[in-house]
């Protein structure tokens, strides 16, 4: 049996995006189901939530007071099930989600770094695009979400952010490993290892290349952190990657920042949910989270 009927959930996501349709997608359910739950309760309250318009739904009074009590009490189960782990044999249980970057070094060195000095705690670590990790966080999935982000999500509570630079990685017998710096126009006519456009890796780059007039080519397309280190090793190409997906020793490649006010805009994010209280294993896996995203910078 449930501790939360399914349907507060289906409500919180309806309310969150204002669509039917969309709230079935992030659910991963059919629009039918969603349209069931709401009527049900709907006809159980005896008043309507939403007022359906050809655009999507809008709440009504009886909706936003709804949508309160469906955060709060998602929240509370969590909470509670999260207390009931904790006095089990197993030991407190901490679930993560995190985009790409993160995945590579920084969080299994931190996450093992407390399994030692903290050996009963147990984690679920989960690999998702950007917004899936905060939609993740959101739902009360993931305790913890660490994320990439060019704008604000008021939907999630920020525990930490920071600027996520992204850095020209070459060979160490590159030409350019006397600079300090690179501008994004002196990339042009080199080969370039670039992440897809799917990534805000890419997104920032083509942002900061339109502001600075500059087209930039790839010669390897990857999302795959490592798959790019080493063709760069390999090849003699140069990638660009965010900081926080480099490993602590990089083995004959060198890491150069690079500049322009347009790549300021991204940050990395430590998200959790709004208004649940964090179980203490919780919090204290996020305190070494922040204080390692500290040393590493971004």
């Amino acid at each position: 049996m449930p501790l939360v009927d399914p349907a507060l959930t289906y409500v919180l996501a309806v309310y969150t995006t204002g669509s039917i349709n969309e709230a079935a997608r992030r659910l991963y359910v059919a629009g039918s189901a969603v349209s069931r739950q709401l009527t049900r309760l709907e006809r159980e309250l005896g008043t309507p939530l939403f007022e359906r318009q050809a655009t999507g739904v809008v709440p009504t009074a009886a909706g936003h007071t709804f949508a309160e009590y469906a955060r709060r009490a998602i929240a509370e189960a969590g909470t509670l099930l999260d207390d009931v782990r904790d006095h089990r044999d197993a030991g407190p249980q901490v679930t993560l989600a995190s985009c790409d970057g993160p995945l590579h070094d920084l969080l299994p060195r931190v996450l093992a770094a407390h399994r030692n000095s903290s050996p009963d705690v147990r984690f679920v670590l989960t690999a998702a695009g950007p917004t899936a990790v905060t939609q993740l966080v959101r739902a009360g999935t993931a305790d913890l979400g660490l994320t990439f982000t060019l704008g604000a999500d008021p939907q999630v509570r920020v525990l930490h952010a920071q600027p996520a630079p992204l850095t020209l990685v070459v060979r160490s017998d590159s030409p350019f490993t006397a600079r300090t710096t690179m501008a994004l126009p002196e990339l042009r006519g080199l080969p370039l290892a670039l992440p897809s456009t799917a990534t805000t890796n890419r997104a920032l780059m083509d942002l900061a290349c339109a502001a600075a007039g500059c087209v930039l080519e790839p010669v390897f397309t990857c999302d795959v952190t490592d798959a790019v280190l080493r063709f760069v090793r390999e090849s003699g190409a140069v990638a660009v990657l965010g900081r926080v997906s480099l490993p602590q020793h990089l083995d004959g490649l060198v890491a150069i920042p690079l500049e322009g006010a347009e790549l300021a805009r991204r940050t990395l994010q430590l998200q959790a949910q709004v208004g649940r209280p964090l179980p203490s294993a919780v919090t204290r896996v996020a305190d070494d989270l922040i204080a390692a995203l500290r040393t590493a910078g971004g």
